[in-house]
């Protein structure tokens, strides 16, 4: 009879446990959804194309099992049915639904842990500036270098120049060199 009375505060206490993890999940839910969000805001373009993608690949994965995971949790807190007392099968059963949702929701967070790594990739090392120079005998486009004191110092197709001030009439910036 004790063994009866037992398995039926097992699956109560399981119940109970599950109620518990089943709140921990849905802040895991919302941690992945805000990950997700702020994943998809991050990617500046610092980071290659195929990391990104994997990235949100690894974040929408980390999702779907966190929904399976909270799934079987919620149907061990909230039994469509009510718990048979005294049949131990069934207690098992709930006992390892329960297992498995916690251990997928710990794997879930796994996954985003994962995704989220691609936002500590090295970004791209900062290009020296290229701009259009004017001058009273033509135009000539480059990257800046560093000149002489009373001329400015200039990169083009790999040749160094250095323009005399006095000639320079106009200095604009551009995305790049023709």
């Amino acid at each position: 009879m004790t063994g009866d009375a037992d398995d039926g505060v097992g699956a109560a206490q399981l119940m109970s446990s599950a109620r518990g993890w089943h709140g921990v999940q849905l802040a895991v839910l919302g941690f992945i959804g805000l990950c997700g969000v702020l994943q998809g805001a991050a990617n500046d373009g610092g980071s290659p194309r195929w990391l990104q993608v994997t990235a949100g690949i690894l974040v929408l994965l980390a999702l779907i099992l966190e929904c399976l995971a909270v799934g079987l949790v919620a149907t061990v807190a909230w039994p469509f049915r009510e718990p048979v007392t005294g049949d131990v099968t069934h207690a098992d059963r709930i006992r390892r639904r329960l297992q498995m949702g916690v251990a997928i929701t710990f794997v879930a967070v796994a996954v985003l842990a994962l995704g989220a790594i691609s936002s500590w990739w090295p970004s791209a090392p900062a290009t020296a500036p290229q701009v259009r120079v004017v001058t009273s005998s033509g135009t000539v486009c480059g990257t800046l270098q560093p000149g002489q004191q009373g001329g400015l110092g200039l990169d083009v197709e790999g040749r160094h120049l250095l323009l005399p001030l006095p000639e320079v009439s106009r200095l604009e910036p551009v995305e790049s060199c023709p």
